[in-house]
Order: structure tokens, then C-alpha cells, then sequence
């Protein structure tokens, strides 16, 4: 089996970082995991293409005594929406599609579509409200990587839907693996859209349309294509959508909080995880359901740093220096998403911060990242060619110590 590479050290004064403030980092992740917050937890700071800080401590699984490791192996949920971002831009380099056609091309099912209206009360009989409205164009490449489409979601699409949401498997939390992925996606073309195309930005399904496009336009599954365009070439040899028997022993148990006894309890485990790969079916995601892409915080650091170098990594272009740029760049204008605090707008996948403040935390503008379900979290400041990972396991974690994580990596700056 091939060990992917890691990024050179380098010494953190020479690289602008004062070292007793990067300690504190790895002191405060350490209090954490003391704490019973964390099961355990991989910090990794890279500058100038050099690693100034890395810090692995903590469990495998809270009941079991197998330490975590730099080359254990975390389901990113959402964060591998950029992963898929940067697979799609190589086919569009490859000039496989324009990003203002319309997805109806590859899945006529969201040929169009209509849009949710309320119409006014005096206009209305009772029982009368769930109808729509031609859209006025069609959902857009763009518009989906983005998260603008006007995709149906829980919280904006009337109840009135449920049946064909739960049939596209618009669910809270995991959707059954059992269930046909392709048939998903394309049961969502049966339910009217929440908004215009290109209105509002929303955290939907967009990646999940995405990820059934992909397969079309290539006409190659989705693990192929990852492997091809982007985890082969970049040397990220503990990446995948589905563990090999070898590797399940560095796979790390997922966790959640157990409010009522205040603690971490088990949520799954390596033995019976979906990511064995045990069954006959495979939901592999761009969009990170099911645990989305599993990888190291080694793997994924590579991932980072090439986006850091505008697109190449030891001598390999994966993507151009300007599609690069238009991955990074917000594309909502002065609109915000609603995930993370104020000042930041979102490209390809990702936010991106849109000045220096208002913010919570120190940071650049231009800063961008995203993160997954479970705990892992990364940030890429072009400014300070710079960047940080946080990886934890813990389902539904709402990122506190990430967060402090970014913070206290800008206050080590000199």
C-alpha cells in the first residue's frame, strides 16, 4: 500500500509565527480531549508550503484505548464538496461544459421547473397553497455549485411536499444507503423549487445534483473519477468513498453527545460503519451524505495546500491558477450565507470571507474553507499563504474548538 507523502517542516519563527503561541493550540486541544469533549483530535498549520505546527492526540474511539494518528482516516461529510468542486472544474478546463448550461441537459427530469408561490388570501380557497410558478430560467451548473439553485430543502419547502421530499430522500441526518442514490437525485426534480433560480443561497442538495452530473458527463462512477482527476495525481493514497479491509483499523469511530449523560457516546463504529463497504450497495456523495469522502488529516492537507499553490503540488497542475481564483471568489455579492457568522459569501463549495469585518475572529479577506457533519474543518488564507485543519469525530459538532483553533492560529502570527 502507497503512504502518502507529508508536506516538509519548517521552522515556525522563520515562517512568521511566534512557537509558544502555535503551544497554546495543542495545550487547548489537549484540555479538550482531558475534558470529555473530544474523543481526540489532528491540528496541522502549513505556511509557505511548510507545516509550522501538528498536533494528534486523543482516541480512536472514547472506549477503546487505540490512540489517533496523523494517518487515521475521518469521514468529511460536507467538506468533501470542495474536493468535488475541484474534480468538476478539471472536466470544465477539459471543456467537458459551461458553467451557465443548464443541468437539464444531463438530467432532463429539472427541465422546467416551477416555483413555490402563496397566493394572495383574497386569491385563495381554503386548502389552496401549495401552488407553483414557472421558474424563470433553468437551474444552472453554476447555480448548484454555488448553493443558489432554489433546490427544495426542510425549512423552506411547505410541508405539503413530504411525500415526494422523503421519496427524494429529503430527510434530517443520513438518508438510507439501502435506497437507490441516481433515483434519489432525480427524485428531486418532482418537487417545486423554494425559490427563483440564482436568488437565494441556501445549504441544499445542490452537491448531490452535482454529483449525478458528474457521472453523466464523464460517464465514469464517482470514486473513478475522484481517483483519476484528483487523489491519484495528488498522492492521496488514504482517500476513498468506502474503506478496504486494511484500512478499517485506522478508521475513526464516530461519536455524538449524549445530552442526557453528558458525555460522548458511540455513534459508529469501524466494525459496522457504512464506509466497510459490507453491502452491495454504494452511496457515494459529492455532497457528503453517508459520511461523504473518508480521508487523513495527511491526505487532506495536501488537498489544502494545493489550492494554496493555485492549483499544483510537487510538480502536478490539477487545476489552472485562475480557476482557482473563481472557485475562491464569493459569488453572492453583498449576500451572506447563513452557516457562519457575518462577513462571509461562498464560491464554488466553499465560504469565503469578504473583508477583515465585521468578524468574530482575526482573519483576511479572501479566506476560505468549509467543513463536514462530524467535526472536521478547514481554512486556506491566500493573503497569509496559509492554512489550518481541525479534525474531530463528533456528529452534529458545532465546531467551538475549530473555531478557536482559527483564531489562535492568526494570534500566533508575528
Amino acid at each position: 500500500m502507497k503512504k502518502t507523502q507529508e508536506l516538509p517542516s519548517g521552522d515556525p519563527s522563520e515562517l512568521g509565527f511566534a512557537p509558544d503561541r502555535l503551544d497554546r493550540i495543542s495545550n487547548m486541544i489537549d484540555a479538550e480531549v482531558d475534558a470529555g469533549k473530544l474523543p481526540g483530535a489532528v491540528t496541522l498549520v502549513a505556511r509557505q508550503g511548510k507545516v509550522v505546527h501538528s498536533h494528534v492526540t486523543g482516541k480512536l474511539d472514547v472506549e477503546r484505548p487505540a490512540p489517533v494518528a496523523a494517518d487515521s482516516l475521518f469521514r468529511l461529510y460536507s467538506q468533501t464538496k470542495p474536493m468535488t468542486a475541484a474534480v468538476l472544474m478539471t472536466l470544465f478546463e477539459e471543456g467537458a461544459f459551461l458553467l451557465d448550461e443548464p443541468i437539464s441537459k444531463w438530467i432532463p427530469e429539472f427541465a422546467k421547473p416551477g416555483v413555490f408561490t402563496i397566493k394572495p388570501p383574497q386569491d385563495t380557497v381554503r386548502g389552496d397553497y401549495a401552488l407553483t410558478t414557472p421558474a424563470r430560467r433553468e437551474i444552472t451548473i453554476f447555480d448548484l455549485l454555488t448553493m443558489t439553485s432554489g433546490l427544495p430543502s426542510l425549512g423552506r419547502t411547505p410541508v405539503v411536499y413530504q411525500p415526494t421530499m422523503e421519496a427524494a430522500g429529503i430527510t434530517l441526518g443520513d438518508t438510507d444507503p439501502t435506497l437507490d442514490y441516481d433515483d434519489r437525485v432525480v427524485a428531486i426534480a418532482a418537487n417545486p423549487l423554494h425559490s427563483q433560480p440564482g436568488e437565494v443561497w441556501n445549504y441544499g442538495y445542490d452537491f448531490d445534483v452535482l454529483t449525478l452530473f458528474l457521472t453523466r458527463v464523464s460517464d465514469k462512477s464517482l470514486d473513478a473519477l475522484f481517483q483519476e482527476k484528483l487523489l491519484g495525481p495528488l498522492g492521496m493514497h488514504d482517500s476513498s468513498f468506502y474503506c478496504n479491509e486494511e484500512a478499517l483499523s485506522r478508521l475513526v469511530t464516530e461519536h455524538q453527545w449524549n445530552p442526557v449523560e453528558e458525555k460522548l457516546a458511540i455513534r459508529d463504529r469501524p466494525e459496522t460503519s457504512e464506509k466497510a463497504g459490507r453491502g452491495d450497495r454504494r452511496v457515494m456523495s459529492g455532497n457528503g451524505s453517508n459520511g461523504g469522502l473518508v480521508c487523513s488529516p495527511h491526505d487532506f492537507a495536501r488537498f489544502a495546500q494545493m489550492l494554496a499553490n493555485g492549483g499544483e503540488l510537487d510538480g502536478v497542475r490539477i487545476l489552472g491558477r485562475k480557476t482557482v481564483e473563481l472557485m475562491r471568489t464569493n459569488h453572492l455579492g453583498d449576500r451572506c450565507i447563513d452557516s457562519f457568522a457575518p462577513n462571509y459569501g461562498f464560491g464554488f463549495g466553499m465560504f469565503v470571507r469578504k473583508s477583515g469585518g465585521p468578524a468574530f475572529t482575526p482573519g483576511s479577506a479572501g479566506t476560505f474553507g468549509w467543513a463536514g457533519a462530524a467535526g472536521t474543518w478547514f481554512f486556506v488564507d491566500p493573503k497569509e499563504e496559509l492554512f489550518g485543519l481541525f479534525f474531530t469525530q463528533v456528529f452534529g459538532y458545532m465546531f467551538p474548538t475549530a473555531v478557536q483553533f482559527e483564531k489562535m492560529t492568526y494570534e500566533a502570527l508575528c
